[in-house]
């Protein structure tokens, strides 16, 4: 993947629950979902509906992450290839996970910083 390149982004809270059919991880972030407060809500509730099967969060598995926290992928800059998101509080580690999950290399650019080029 010598054309993707890292990017890690500081977000706001993170709330995560599981759902209680498909065990599918569910997300809400400050940053990103447009209707973060209702979902966090609903999570914390056990009413969010799964987006992969009829089931619904599981209030048990509801977790808040404190601040801050950091998403990382891969991504082509000027096309829509990119990863799936990961995510997590420390951005070194998450870089580092993101290269390990997808077998890159850890290069530096011309100014010396690291790129996840090949």
């Amino acid at each position: 993947m010598p054309h993707m390149q890292l990017q890690v982004i500081r977000k706001g809270a993170l709330y995560t629950c599981e759902c209680t059919r498909c065990r599918t991880s569910m997300y809400t972030h400050e940053f990103v979902n447009d209707d973060h407060n209702a979902r966090r809500d609903a999570m914390a509730a056990g009413t969010l509906k799964c987006d992969d099967c009829p089931g619904h969060a599981d209030k048990a598995t509801y977790h808040e992450y404190p601040r801050p926290q950091y998403a990382a992928r891969l991504s082509a800059p000027g096309f829509m290839d990119c990863t799936d998101w990961h995510y997590g509080p420390n951005a070194r580690k998450l870089a580092a996970e993101v290269r390990d999950a997808y077998g890159v290399e850890q290069t530096r650019d011309a100014r010396g910083r690291f790129v996840a080029g090949a």
